[in-house]
């Protein structure tokens, strides 16, 4: 996800000026991601100028939402949009969707895979020296995201309670009130701890934090990270979401001084079932044909880091076209150029697979 959310991120600021009008001929995709500000967001907005600006006969109009559960009801409501919309989703949420498990009052169809891009995964951090681990937060407030937006609401909630016992969940005092909220929270000393977490490229297996954990991390204060456990992220598989544990190597983020086990959820590109093929195949060619050309990548990294960062997206991509031009770097340092990898697919968690990943 590194080089994918890096590079979408500077392609919104340097395509912003000069995406062309779309013509009459194109077919409108609605693309419905997550609130603005998470890494969905900026996928969505990228993908948007990718789409418009290239020749393809579709054209995109890509909006927020107030996260997963809205995107895969929405599609289940509303038999126009199963034709005509595309939304960021992921494994879990399709998963509680397709069991009718909150925050789903019923079953839902589940939605089908366009393309994956990412591993994500959450975890919490805490600014007080006295809480050493998960278990130190017994009767403590902790700041996560609202429960539809799965990855930082539901899925650390779940945690808790599928790892843990129920004296020390129902002694927690959590609040569930949204990804940037919670990053201000913590870093206002609102609460005792928060949800942040990031990206795994499930190519090269690098990290990258959200943006909410760069928020985080910028803030000064000195913070330590919170080890979920292994055993804990087995748990919850085993009860709940479909989690998956990976290890997180020390020094991956700032003030990570020690590994720590994390539960990882699938993140990709999804359609209803009814969504038309020729569609899909469309979106996820241009997905993979915008990371391919090498060249487009390194002049958009340039002119992204070029604009003046007037607004939170362009500050994002400012630090995202740094961390860009490293990748590239890196790349040609190891012999191999700038082109990335060919694509492969991730083995998907379940029956029949190791579950243990570890993030280099």
């Amino acid at each position: 996800m590194k080089r994918l959310l890096v590079f979408l991120t500077c392609l919104v600021c340097a395509l912003c000026a000069s995406v062309p009008a779309r013509t009459a001929e194109k077919t409108v995709i609605h693309l419905l991601s997550t609130p603005f500000g998470t890494g969905s967001y900026v996928l969505g907005t990228a993908l948007e100028s990718i789409v418009n600006q290239g020749d393809y006969p579709l054209s995109i109009a890509h909006a927020e939402t107030p996260g997963q559960a809205y995107n895969v009801n929405k599609l289940n409501a509303d038999a126009a949009a199963r034709q005509n919309t595309v939304v960021t989703a992921s494994q879990g949420i399709n998963w509680l969707a397709e069991q009718g498990k909150k925050p789903f009052p019923a079953k839902r169809t589940p939605l089908k895979l366009i393309g994956i891009y990412t591993y994500t995964a959450t975890w919490l951090v805490t600014g007080d020296k006295d809480i050493k681990s998960v278990a130190d937060l017994k009767g403590k407030r902790i700041a996560m995201g609202r429960i539809p937006q799965v990855i930082w609401g539901y899925e650390p909630d779940a945690l808790l309670r599928n790892g843990y016992d129920d004296d020390f969940y129902k002694s927690l005092k959590i609040q569930f009130v949204g990804t940037s909220e919670a990053a201000t929270a913590l870093v206002n000393g609102q609460v005792d701890a928060a949800t942040i977490g990031g990206y795994m490229d499930p190519v090269s297996g690098r990290f990258s934090p959200a943006p909410q954990t760069v928020e985080v991390l910028a803030s000064g204060r000195k913070l330590r990270h919170l080890d979920w456990t292994k055993d804990a992220v087995e748990k919850t598989a085993a009860k709940d979401i479909r989690l998956f544990p990976i290890q997180v190597p020390a020094k991956a983020v700032d003030g990570l001084e020690a590994p720590i086990w994390i539960g990882a959820d699938l993140h990709g590109l999804f359609a209803h079932p009814d969504f038309p093929e020729e569609y899909a195949y469309i979106l996820a060619k241009a997905m993979i044909e915008v990371m391919r050309d090498a060249e487009l990548r390194r002049v958009l990294a340039q002119r992204g880091a070029a604009l003046a960062p007037d607004t939170g997206l362009q500050a994002m991509a400012e630090r995202a076209c740094r961390l860009f031009e490293a990748w590239l770097q890196d790349s040609e340092d190891a012999g191999g150029g700038a082109s990335a990898p060919a694509a492969q697919s991730p083995a998907e968690p379940g029956a029949g697979t190791d579950p243990e990943h570890k993030i280099s």
